[in-house]
């Protein structure tokens, strides 16, 4: 994909990185509409609320990250994979994957270093935090196999359940 966006330009292909999208959200996100010739809506910033049984967006039987959607933008995936890797991995990782240096990534950062918090993921984290549970209990009521779905945990990692 990157180097099919690469070989068609700049004019024609949008590149965001996940990581870039969930920590600047807005900035991102303007970006992006105004790539797409989109006027700005601050509805994309609260995609949570539209997800779901009964909302505009339903979700697929089948849809393997229920627990992640119906969240507000958060932090969660970006460090949950540090950690799952062996170390021999880790260290040869500039090798096995020389694709993450070209996309711009350190291959030896675990975790990685990715910058200053945009105010508005701040709050939003700290709403997921406080209301763990309800979050949890939102995406069991929409998955078919909801023994799927991580526990939720308070913020010093003990279950909450």
């Amino acid at each position: 994909m990157y180097n099919q966006c690469s070989s068609v330009g700049p004019e024609r292909c949008f590149m965001m990185r996940y990581e870039e999208l969930v920590l600047y959200p807005e900035a991102k996100m303007r970006q992006l509409l105004t790539f797409l010739d989109i006027p700005w809506n601050s509805t994309v910033l609260r995609h949570e609320t539209f997800i779901g049984e009964g909302k505009e967006i339903p979700l697929s039987d089948v849809e393997m990250s229920i627990e992640q959607v119906v969240k507000p933008i958060n932090l969660d995936a970006l460090n949950k994979w540090v950690g799952q890797f062996p170390a021999d991995v880790v260290r040869d990782m500039a090798e096995i994957a020389p694709m993450l240096r070209r996309l711009g990534y350190d291959p030896r950062a675990e975790p990685p270093k990715y910058g200053k918090l945009d105010e508005l993921v701040v709050r939003k984290m700290k709403e997921i935090n406080e209301n763990e549970i309800k979050w949890h209990d939102r995406a069991n009521m929409l998955m078919v196999d909801p023994l799927r779905l991580d526990r939720p945990f308070n913020e010093i990692g003990n279950a909450l359940w």
